[in-house]
Protein backbone atom coordinates (compact mmCIF):
# COMPACT_ATOMS: atom_id res chain seq x y z
CA UNK A 1 0.00 0.00 0.00
CA UNK A 2 1.18 3.52 -0.72
CA UNK A 3 1.06 6.49 1.63
CA UNK A 4 -2.35 7.65 0.48
CA UNK A 5 -3.95 4.29 1.22
CA UNK A 6 -2.52 4.45 4.72
CA UNK A 7 -4.46 7.64 5.41
CA UNK A 8 -7.40 5.58 6.60
CA UNK A 9 -6.21 6.57 10.10
CA UNK A 10 -6.44 10.27 9.47
CA UNK A 11 -7.11 11.83 6.09
CA UNK A 12 -9.78 14.24 4.92
CA UNK A 13 -11.94 13.60 7.97
CA UNK A 14 -9.58 15.86 9.93
CA UNK A 15 -10.40 18.88 7.79
CA UNK A 16 -11.71 21.66 10.00
CA UNK A 17 -10.23 20.08 13.15
CA UNK A 18 -6.75 21.54 12.71
CA UNK A 19 -6.60 23.58 15.97
CA UNK A 20 -7.79 20.59 18.00
CA UNK A 21 -5.34 18.28 16.25
CA UNK A 22 -2.41 20.59 16.99
CA UNK A 23 -3.50 21.03 20.60
CA UNK A 24 -3.85 17.29 21.11
CA UNK A 25 -0.47 16.66 19.52
CA UNK A 26 1.12 19.25 21.76
CA UNK A 27 -0.51 17.78 24.88
CA UNK A 28 0.40 14.25 23.92
CA UNK A 29 4.07 15.15 23.74
CA UNK A 30 4.11 17.34 26.83
CA UNK A 31 4.98 14.61 29.29
CA UNK A 32 3.70 11.46 30.90
CA UNK A 33 0.09 12.64 30.64
CA UNK A 34 -0.05 11.88 26.92
CA UNK A 35 1.59 8.47 27.34
CA UNK A 36 -0.79 7.58 30.17
CA UNK A 37 -3.84 8.51 28.11
CA UNK A 38 -2.56 6.56 25.11
CA UNK A 39 -2.12 3.51 27.30
CA UNK A 40 -5.40 3.48 29.23
CA UNK A 41 -7.50 4.01 26.09
CA UNK A 42 -6.12 0.94 24.34
CA UNK A 43 -8.68 -1.74 23.60
CA UNK A 44 -6.35 -4.37 25.04
CA UNK A 45 -5.44 -2.29 28.11
CA UNK A 46 -4.37 -4.08 31.28
CA UNK A 47 -3.05 -2.61 34.51
CA UNK A 48 0.27 -4.32 33.86
CA UNK A 49 0.83 -1.97 30.92
CA UNK A 50 1.03 0.98 33.32
CA UNK A 51 3.68 -0.60 35.52
CA UNK A 52 5.60 -2.55 32.89
CA UNK A 53 5.31 -0.60 29.63
CA UNK A 54 6.97 -2.15 26.58
CA UNK A 55 10.34 -0.77 25.53
CA UNK A 56 9.69 1.90 22.91
CA UNK A 57 12.60 1.00 20.67
CA UNK A 58 11.64 -2.68 20.76
CA UNK A 59 8.12 -1.76 19.68
CA UNK A 60 9.47 0.39 16.84
CA UNK A 61 11.75 -2.43 15.72
CA UNK A 62 9.23 -5.26 15.87
CA UNK A 63 5.69 -3.88 15.56
CA UNK A 64 3.83 -3.10 12.35
CA UNK A 65 0.83 -1.66 14.21
CA UNK A 66 0.59 2.06 13.55
CA UNK A 67 -1.04 2.90 16.87
CA UNK A 68 1.57 0.99 18.87
CA UNK A 69 4.39 2.61 16.93
CA UNK A 70 2.88 6.07 17.40
CA UNK A 71 2.56 5.51 21.15
CA UNK A 72 6.18 4.40 21.26
CA UNK A 73 7.34 7.53 19.42
CA UNK A 74 5.37 9.82 21.70
CA UNK A 75 7.02 8.20 24.72
CA UNK A 76 10.56 8.98 23.54
CA UNK A 77 12.38 11.76 25.40
CA UNK A 78 15.63 13.46 24.54
CA UNK A 79 18.42 11.38 26.15
CA UNK A 80 20.85 14.22 26.83
CA UNK A 81 18.11 16.13 28.64
CA UNK A 82 17.15 13.08 30.69
CA UNK A 83 20.37 11.45 31.85
CA UNK A 84 21.23 9.57 28.66
CA UNK A 85 24.46 9.57 26.70
CA UNK A 86 25.46 10.72 23.22
CA UNK A 87 24.98 7.26 21.72
CA UNK A 88 21.38 7.20 22.93
CA UNK A 89 20.93 10.76 21.70
CA UNK A 90 22.10 9.94 18.19
CA UNK A 91 19.85 6.89 17.99
CA UNK A 92 16.68 8.58 19.24
CA UNK A 93 17.18 11.65 17.08
CA UNK A 94 17.68 9.44 14.02
CA UNK A 95 14.59 7.36 14.80
CA UNK A 96 12.34 10.39 15.23
CA UNK A 97 13.67 12.52 12.36
CA UNK A 98 13.42 9.57 9.98
CA UNK A 99 9.85 8.78 11.04
CA UNK A 100 8.79 12.43 10.88
CA UNK A 101 9.64 12.67 7.19
CA UNK A 102 9.16 9.16 5.83
CA UNK A 103 6.92 6.92 7.93
CA UNK A 104 4.08 5.58 5.79
CA UNK A 105 1.50 6.08 8.54
CA UNK A 106 0.34 9.62 9.22
CA UNK A 107 -0.24 8.94 12.93
CA UNK A 108 3.40 7.90 13.25
CA UNK A 109 4.66 11.01 11.52
CA UNK A 110 2.53 13.13 13.82
CA UNK A 111 3.84 11.30 16.87
CA UNK A 112 7.45 11.80 15.81
CA UNK A 113 6.87 15.50 15.17
CA UNK A 114 5.19 15.87 18.56
CA UNK A 115 8.23 14.41 20.33
CA UNK A 116 10.74 16.45 18.35
CA UNK A 117 9.10 19.72 19.42
CA UNK A 118 10.73 19.29 22.86
CA UNK A 119 14.23 18.42 21.65
CA UNK A 120 17.13 20.86 22.04
CA UNK A 121 19.32 18.99 19.57
CA UNK A 122 19.86 21.14 16.43
CA UNK A 123 19.13 18.09 14.30
CA UNK A 124 15.53 18.25 15.49
CA UNK A 125 15.11 21.48 13.52
CA UNK A 126 16.35 19.83 10.34
CA UNK A 127 14.04 16.89 11.02
CA UNK A 128 11.02 19.15 11.44
CA UNK A 129 11.89 21.06 8.28
CA UNK A 130 12.16 17.77 6.40
CA UNK A 131 8.79 16.74 7.84
CA UNK A 132 7.27 19.95 6.53
CA UNK A 133 8.58 19.46 3.01
CA UNK A 134 7.85 15.71 2.89
CA UNK A 135 4.20 16.07 3.90
CA UNK A 136 3.16 16.18 0.23
CA UNK A 137 3.27 12.39 0.04
CA UNK A 138 -0.20 12.45 1.60
CA UNK A 139 -3.43 14.00 0.34
CA UNK A 140 -3.65 17.81 0.42
CA UNK A 141 -5.84 17.84 3.53
CA UNK A 142 -3.55 15.55 5.51
CA UNK A 143 -0.44 17.27 4.16
CA UNK A 144 -1.73 20.56 5.55
CA UNK A 145 -2.18 19.03 8.99
CA UNK A 146 1.36 17.62 8.94
CA UNK A 147 2.84 20.90 7.70
CA UNK A 148 1.00 22.93 10.31
CA UNK A 149 2.08 20.55 13.05
CA UNK A 150 5.70 20.80 11.83
CA UNK A 151 5.45 24.59 11.84
CA UNK A 152 3.96 24.60 15.33
CA UNK A 153 6.74 22.29 16.56
CA UNK A 154 9.43 24.50 15.03
CA UNK A 155 8.04 27.41 17.01
CA UNK A 156 7.91 25.37 20.20
CA UNK A 157 11.63 24.53 19.96
CA UNK A 158 12.51 28.20 20.35
CA UNK A 159 15.66 27.59 18.32
CA UNK A 160 16.63 30.52 16.06
CA UNK A 161 17.42 28.14 13.19
CA UNK A 162 13.66 27.63 12.82
CA UNK A 163 12.91 31.27 12.03
CA UNK A 164 14.00 31.23 8.39
CA UNK A 165 11.44 28.61 7.35
CA UNK A 166 8.69 30.18 9.46
CA UNK A 167 9.25 33.58 7.83
CA UNK A 168 9.33 31.94 4.39
CA UNK A 169 5.98 30.26 4.99
CA UNK A 170 4.43 33.42 6.40
CA UNK A 171 5.49 35.44 3.36
CA UNK A 172 4.26 32.97 0.77
CA UNK A 173 1.79 34.55 -1.67
CA UNK A 174 -1.79 33.29 -2.00
CA UNK A 175 -2.08 30.17 -4.12
CA UNK A 176 -4.11 29.82 -7.28
CA UNK A 177 -6.83 27.22 -7.08
CA UNK A 178 -10.12 26.40 -5.44
CA UNK A 179 -11.27 27.52 -2.02
CA UNK A 180 -9.86 24.44 -0.30
CA UNK A 181 -6.37 25.00 -1.76
CA UNK A 182 -6.41 28.63 -0.71
CA UNK A 183 -7.56 27.80 2.82
CA UNK A 184 -4.91 25.10 3.23
CA UNK A 185 -2.17 27.58 2.40
CA UNK A 186 -3.74 30.15 4.70
CA UNK A 187 -3.78 27.57 7.51
CA UNK A 188 -0.02 27.18 7.09
CA UNK A 189 0.58 30.92 7.12
CA UNK A 190 -1.53 31.36 10.25
CA UNK A 191 0.43 28.56 11.92
CA UNK A 192 3.68 30.30 10.95
CA UNK A 193 2.44 33.61 12.39
CA UNK A 194 1.62 31.84 15.64
CA UNK A 195 4.99 30.04 15.75
CA UNK A 196 6.96 33.24 15.21
CA UNK A 197 5.54 34.54 18.47
CA UNK A 198 8.12 32.33 20.21
CA UNK A 199 11.06 34.31 18.80
CA UNK A 200 12.00 37.63 20.34
CA UNK A 201 14.03 38.99 17.45
CA UNK A 202 13.59 41.63 14.78
CA UNK A 203 13.30 39.20 11.86
CA UNK A 204 10.13 37.83 13.42
CA UNK A 205 8.55 41.19 14.19
CA UNK A 206 9.38 42.55 10.74
CA UNK A 207 7.70 39.63 8.98
CA UNK A 208 4.66 39.81 11.24
CA UNK A 209 4.29 43.55 10.72
CA UNK A 210 4.47 43.07 6.95
CA UNK A 211 1.37 40.89 7.20
CA UNK A 212 -0.52 43.91 8.54
CA UNK A 213 0.72 45.94 5.59
CA UNK A 214 -0.02 43.53 2.76
CA UNK A 215 -2.69 41.00 3.82
CA UNK A 216 -6.41 41.43 4.29
CA UNK A 217 -7.30 38.06 5.84
CA UNK A 218 -8.72 38.83 9.27
CA UNK A 219 -7.58 35.60 10.94
CA UNK A 220 -4.02 36.01 9.70
CA UNK A 221 -3.87 39.66 10.72
CA UNK A 222 -5.19 38.89 14.19
CA UNK A 223 -2.72 36.04 14.67
CA UNK A 224 0.17 38.24 13.53
CA UNK A 225 -0.90 40.97 15.94
CA UNK A 226 -1.14 38.53 18.84
CA UNK A 227 2.38 37.30 18.15
CA UNK A 228 3.70 40.85 17.96
CA UNK A 229 2.12 41.55 21.33
CA UNK A 230 3.69 38.41 22.77
CA UNK A 231 7.15 39.25 21.44
CA UNK A 232 7.21 42.90 22.44
CA UNK A 233 4.81 43.13 25.38
CA UNK A 234 3.27 46.08 23.54
CA UNK A 235 -0.49 46.26 22.96
CA UNK A 236 -1.32 47.86 19.62
CA UNK A 237 -4.18 47.35 17.12
CA UNK A 238 -4.01 45.09 14.08
CA UNK A 239 -2.79 47.95 11.89
CA UNK A 240 0.54 48.26 10.18
CA UNK A 241 1.46 51.88 10.87
CA UNK A 242 1.38 51.84 14.70
CA UNK A 243 3.53 48.72 14.72
CA UNK A 244 5.90 50.09 12.09
CA UNK A 245 6.32 53.31 14.07
CA UNK A 246 7.06 51.36 17.23
CA UNK A 247 9.41 48.80 15.66
CA UNK A 248 11.35 51.43 13.73
CA UNK A 249 11.63 53.91 16.57
CA UNK A 250 15.25 54.81 17.47
CA UNK A 251 16.83 52.00 19.42
CA UNK A 252 13.90 49.61 19.21
CA UNK A 253 15.16 47.62 16.24
CA UNK A 254 18.53 46.92 17.84
CA UNK A 255 16.94 46.22 21.20
CA UNK A 256 14.63 43.61 19.70
CA UNK A 257 17.42 42.06 17.63
CA UNK A 258 19.61 41.64 20.70
CA UNK A 259 16.94 41.04 23.32
CA UNK A 260 18.07 44.14 25.21
CA UNK A 261 15.47 46.22 27.00
CA UNK A 262 17.27 47.65 29.98
CA UNK A 263 18.45 51.28 29.92
CA UNK A 264 16.86 51.81 26.50
CA UNK A 265 13.74 53.67 27.50
CA UNK A 266 11.73 51.23 25.39
CA UNK A 267 8.21 50.15 26.21
CA UNK A 268 8.72 46.38 26.03
CA UNK A 269 6.89 45.49 29.24
CA UNK A 270 6.90 41.80 29.94
CA UNK A 271 9.65 41.02 27.38
CA UNK A 272 11.37 38.50 29.60
CA UNK A 273 8.18 37.05 31.03
CA UNK A 274 6.17 36.20 27.95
Amino acid sequence: MDARENERRGGGAWRGWLPAVLAAASFGASGCGGTFWDTVTRRDFTMNMLFNPPDALTVLRDSQDADDRARAMRSLREPLQNGGDQKDQDLIVKVLTTAAKSDRQVVCRMAAISSLRHFKDPRAIDGLKDAYYAAGSFSPETATILRCQSIDALGATGQPAAVELLVKVLKEPPVEGDTADKQQKMDERIAAARALGHFKEYQSTEALADVLKTDQDVALRNRATESLCTITGKTLPADYQPWADFLNAPGNKDAIAHGQTENKGIDLIGWWWK
